[in-house]
């Protein structure tokens, strides 16, 4: 059965990642951390590339993924001569926006080579890969291991049949199943680090056997690499979202500029003072609350969050709403032009007229660089802000899901089961 490729391959942004960037853009970190915490229950688009040889057990391993019996109405196909001629596609058990791709064997015919076939367009069209294989690391397996962290990917390694090497090792003297897979473990972990490829997770187990060995810390680990996709794609977002609005807020300091350079162009003493100031302060307190930086929306986004105030308080560099006094407002100016302000001031007021335009000017400059500095240090600090309050939702969404107790899906949806539309 074909499928349109814009079902699987649409990877536009859906409503809840666009109402995620409506409140970040609005400094509504409450409602963006509420959008969060339901979207990491559910991970979006996420496709899973099985890779291997011919032989390797891939399409055992799939059907063992999804709770499936090799025989079962809509399983992969598998058989002692390679079976797998095109990309099919298997929705996964608990959430339907993720799939698998079980890939035809490397090195055969279908596949061709790896140097001819994983090439960086080809690898730009999964998100995660999971090389399978019965039988020693090869050089095959580095080429593709190698490849995909270059196109910074990731993937783990996966050993099957450890039940066939168990089976042979029984044979022997003084058998010890857990250093038999221990000296398995560690062979694989050798290889990959000889080639080149380090910090990767490797995992034993059998098809047959989908309850024992490595496969239910597979499935755990690979749940949680949805969920951590998940959290830096929507940390992703708000970051480009941030920036986005730090360029648009920086535009109106020269506003306020021109308003503060204006009282400081008037020859008289500490009316250019007592005008920046209290002007500057309103300022700089609107932004904190564009941003979502002060006490009522950091106080909300804790209750949201289940974490203490502080503790978000704490990644923030910038000055908080509540600091935001005449005395720090004058050390940030000073901090911009150095202990030049104090003889720029002293100049204007001593010679009314030539004084006053030049410490306008200053005035001018150094309020833009200030503001400018301080809207640019409000992004950067939300966004410490926002991976503060989502710290640790992939084990708490984790854990919601277990408790809903959902059933292992045996079936699949009729638009997306079995689906062999794209050809490698």
């Amino acid at each position: 059965m074909s499928i349109d490729p814009a079902v699987v391959e649409n990877k536009s942004p859906t409503m809840s990642e666009e109402e995620f960037k409506a409140a970040v853009q609005v400094g509504n970190l409450r409602k963006a951390a509420s959008i969060a915490q339901q979207m990491m229950k559910s991970p979006g688009l996420f496709e899973i590339a099985v890779v291997g040889e011919s032989g390797s057990g891939k399409s055992s391993f799939v059907n063992a993924f999804l709770g499936l019996a090799d025989d079962d109405i809509g399983a992969a196909e598998v058989g002692m001569v390679e079976t797998t001629e095109w990309s099919t596609i298997y929705s996964h058990p608990e959430y339907p926006n993720v799939f698998l791709w079980d890939l035809p064997g490397i090195g055969t015919p279908h596949f061709q080579s790896v140097e001819h076939k994983i090439t960086d367009t080809y690898l730009s069209g999964y998100d995660f890969f999971l090389i399978v294989t019965a039988t020693r690391f090869r050089e095959i397996h580095a080429n593709l291991a190698r490849k995909i962290q270059e196109n910074a990917k990731k993937f783990y390694f996966v050993r099957s049949k450890v039940d066939q090497d168990l089976g042979a090792e029984k044979r022997k003297p003084n058998y010890s199943e857990a250093r038999t897979l221990r000296q398995i473990r560690e062979d694989c972990q050798a290889h990959l680090q000889r080639a080149g490829v380090n910090d990767t997770q490797v995992f034993l187990l059998s098809s047959w056997e989908s309850d024992k060995h490595d496969f239910p810390l597979l499935k755990e680990s690979l749940d949680q690499e949805l969920r951590h996709a998940m959290l830096q794609k929507l940390l992703d977002t708000s970051c480009w979202t941030l920036q986005e609005k730090k360029t648009a807020l920086q535009k109106t300091t020269r506003k306020q500029a021109d308003f503060s350079g204006g009282p400081g162009a008037i020859p008289l003493p500490g009316l250019s003072l007592v005008a920046d100031m209290a002007a500057l302060m309103d300022c700089m307190r609107d932004y904190c609350k564009d941003f979502g930086l002060n006490s009522d929306s950091l106080s909300a986004l804790a209750e949201q969050v289940g974490k203490r105030e502080e503790d978000l308080k704490a990644v923030i560099r910038s000055p908080l709403a509540t600091d935001i006094k005449i005395d720090l407002v004058l050390k940030l100016l000073e901090k911009c032009v150095g202990e030049g302000v104090t003889f720029l001031t002293y100049f204007a007021w001593s010679v009314p007229v030539v004084g006053a335009l030049f410490s306008a000017q200053v005035s001018f400059g150094t309020t833009v660089f200030m503001l400018d500095n301080f809207i640019s240090d409000l992004a950067e600090d939300t966004q410490r802000v926002l991976a503060k309050a989502l710290e640790g939702e992939e084990k708490k969404s984790r854990q919601h899901h277990q408790e809903l107790n959902l059933p292992v899906m045996h079936g699949k949806k009729p638009n997306q089961s079995n689906l062999s539309w794209r050809q490698v």
